[in-house]
């Protein structure tokens, strides 16, 4: 399908916006923030101010006030505002104790666990790390020795 076929199922014509600095433009919805930032460039002499609720509003100076007042994005600003004009929140649980017979402080001490013990004990292939060469060679005998001990 070539550039200049539009498919079925794409966006309606009459959903297209017009470009407020120029009456030929058709936008989609998606790209109008997009072509105001590059088609203000071509039409810097043009006196249009962006609304302070939405910066896809765009209106020429006197027109702008009567916009500000009837825009449909004020509302955020105004719920921002006055936050004592929202419906209340709903009050948080309150927190709850649950009463148990366990108490781990009344057990025993146990012992910290300690790896480089455990592994010296037990049959673990350690790798030494950072060691020069002789003295990785050295561990590796001693590992060995160990070993056959072990078994």
């Amino acid at each position: 399908m070539s550039k200049k076929e539009y498919s079925v199922s794409g966006p309606n014509f009459e959903q297209y916006i017009v470009c407020p600095y120029d009456s030929v433009h058709r936008i989609i919805p998606v790209r109008l923030s997009y072509h105001l930032t590059r088609c203000a460039k071509n039409f810097s002499s043009s006196k249009m101010v962006r609304c302070p609720f939405n910066s896809c509003h765009l209106h020429s100076v006197w027109d702008m006030q009567k916009h500000v007042i009837e825009c449909p994005n004020r509302s955020s600003l105004e719920r921002y505002k006055l936050p004592d004009m929202l419906p209340p929140v709903e009050p948080r649980p309150r927190d709850f104790i649950i009463e148990t017979t366990e108490d781990w402080d009344a057990e025993p001490p146990a012992p910290t666990y300690n790896p480089r013990k455990y592994c010296e004990k037990e049959l673990i292939i350690r790798n030494p790390q950072g060691n020069p060469p002789a003295a990785r060679r050295e561990f590796r005998e001693r590992e060995r020795r160990r070993f056959i001990e072990k078994n």
